[in-house]
């Protein structure tokens, strides 16, 4: 019975990764996280772009479109995507469906992100949601980090810190975030951020510990994105789900 049961187990358990690994968004060969960071590479350099393709992992072709999330703009940026086509910056919701064959990739030029800095220093977060318009639970999201600081985090950090995804999430009450930050971190927090970009809660992280937990009993149900800041800068931003 036992046997059975852990058989049953296996297959509940493959099916889901299948489903949450429906499709999966690559550039250059390489498959890509939850979030990219697009910086200039000079001081000249007044539009940032990025491109993505999606590979359909599943056992049929779908009709794939896009929707972008301004979760953090700076003031005076401009920022547009093209899918098939280029849409205007004040469209969120592309009009064209791209059609991605089973077990195939989409063209990689369908897809492309541009970003207008207007001498803006600072970051901006923007998330792109690539779905299958005839099963919106089928989709990948990117969340881009326009990121045009003077300075960054340091490379000895960022290759010595350690922080796992917030959990649980879907979260009810309380959240976690287990964490190795290297001595150089002055300052560490996390800041919870609504679907409109503003901050509904914020948290400073105790860098001589390894875990923080936060309570999120406050919050209306819904989706957020939570980032963790390091010296005043952004270390990651991921999403989260709270019931």
């Amino acid at each position: 019975m036992k046997k059975i049961l852990l058989s049953i187990a296996v297959i509940i358990l493959t099916v889901f990764y299948a489903n949450a690994q429906s499709f999966t968004l690559s550039w250059d060969g390489e498959l890509l996280g939850d979030t990219i960071t697009i910086s200039p590479d000079s001081s000249s350099v007044s539009i940032l772009e990025f491109g993505v393709v999606l590979n359909n992992n599943t056992t049929n072709g779908v009709n794939i479109k896009v929707v972008r999330n301004q979760i953090s703009l700076l003031d005076s940026t401009i920022n547009y995507y093209c899918w098939g086509v280029c849409y205007p910056s004040h469209i969120d919701s592309s009009g064209m469906y791209k059609f991605v064959p089973a077990g195939g990739s989409s063209e990689v030029e369908w897809f492309s992100a541009h970003y207008e800095i207007h001498d803006a220093v600072g970051i901006s977060l923007v998330e792109y949601k690539f779905y299958n318009m005839d099963n919106p639970d089928e989709y990948v999201t990117i969340v881009a980090k326009f990121d045009t600081s003077p300075d960054g985090i340091e490379e000895t950090i960022l290759n010595n810190t350690y922080v796992s995804e917030i959990y649980p999430n879907p979260a009810i009450n309380t959240v976690n975030i287990d964490y190795d930050l290297p001595r150089e971190v002055e300052k560490a927090s996390v800041k919870i951020i609504n679907l409109l970009g503003s901050v509904v809660k914020e948290q400073e992280v105790d860098t001589r510990n390894s875990k923080m937990r936060m309570d999120v009993s406050d919050l209306n149900g819904g989706i957020y994105f939570y980032s963790l800041f390091i010296n005043g800068e952004i270390y990651s931003t991921k999403k989260l789900i709270v019931r």
